[in-house]
């Protein structure tokens, strides 16, 4: 189980918090630019350009410099907007095919694979939570795994459970030779044991 190019959380992570923090920079300049114009910061500061002398004298001789400024800026706008949301967007696997011939197609959705290995652990003794996440592309996908376990003495007991059963089993319905798996597992030894039947 190592680590694979589809778990570059970090990356992720840190391109989503530098896109925030621009954006509320941004927000902020803009705000206070707004704000002087308004005359929020006295009537003087109000009169005085934002922009230098010649530029200032050539946005009030052209009639077309603020309306395609605005449009620059809702273009930025929209495309770093969509740029931020992309970061939200999880690359979960929606279907994967199985098998295909001539009497037909068989596929499976990501999530329901998922769920049902998720399903598998949680059933497992001492293990409180598991939640998982097909990622990637469907002819190299990549699993996710985060289990919560009451037992922090005996990780190994639940990491060879998982090498040798689940993953295995999940392997075998996907039709996967290599399937790579990020385990990460969590402690919490305060909640109460489930029983399972």
């Amino acid at each position: 189980m190592k680590r694979g190019r589809a778990f570059g959380r970090g990356i992720a992570w840190g391109n989503r918090t530098g896109l925030t923090l621009l954006g509320l920079i941004l927000f902020a300049a803009g705000g206070a630019a707004l704000a002087r114009g308004l005359g929020v910061f006295g009537a003087n500061a109000a009169r005085v350009p934002l922009l230098p002398g010649p530029v200032s004298t050539f946005a009030r001789s052209t009639s077309w410099f603020w309306p395609a400024v605005a449009a620059g800026g809702v273009v930025v706008g929209v495309i770093g907007l969509g740029w931020l949301l992309a970061q939200f967007r999880l690359d979960r696997l929606g279907r994967m095919r199985l098998e295909s011939g001539p009497s037909g197609v068989t596929e499976i959705g990501g999530r329901q694979a998922s769920e049902a290995l998720a399903g598998q652990v949680s059933a497992y003794e001492g293990v409180r939570r598991a939640r998982a996440s097909l990622r990637g592309k469907p002819g190299a996908p990549a699993l996710d795994l985060r289990v919560t376990s009451q037992d922090p003495a005996h990780p190994d007991a639940l990491i060879t459970r998982l090498h040798d059963e689940a993953l295995p089993d999940l392997r075998t319905a996907l039709g996967l030779e290599r399937l790579p798996v990020l385990v990460r597992l969590r402690f919490d030894p305060g909640g109460r044991t489930r029983e399972v039947h």
